[in-house]
């Protein structure tokens, strides 16, 4: 009977494995999109957390960091990059992005007229 018992226990407990990583947040999709975005010649002043300097990407502000890509000012380039959520709305922290970002190749790269 116990080693009945014990065979349950063991299947039960192997079926509530994930067998993956788990992600920050723990309920946050590990999804990933591929974009192709445009970041601008220059970096902007703008405030998040406080005062810093973003990156224009596609004609708007961008606050996050793109793991692998070095901004060169007076470079307008063309990336493409992997989003991935790493929070749920719920589980994020105040001062953070739900999503990261990595690049995966550099497309193009022109100098900016003045």
């Amino acid at each position: 009977m116990k080693k009945r018992i014990t065979a349950l226990l063991a299947l039960l407990l192997a079926g509530c494995s994930t067998g993956g990583e788990p992600t920050v947040g723990g309920d946050a999709e590990a999804t990933a999109e591929v974009m192709t975005v445009t970041v601008g010649p220059q970096r902007v002043d703008c405030v998040g957390v406080g005062p810093m300097q973003c990156l224009v990407v596609d004609g708007g502000l961008f606050y996050d960091r793109i793991q692998g890509f070095e901004f060169e000012p007076g470079y307008q380039q063309t990336l493409r990059i992997e989003r991935r959520q790493r929070f749920t709305p719920a589980t994020a922290p105040a001062d953070a992005s739900l999503y990261q970002y990595r690049l995966l190749q550099v497309l193009d790269k022109q100098k900016a007229r003045p």
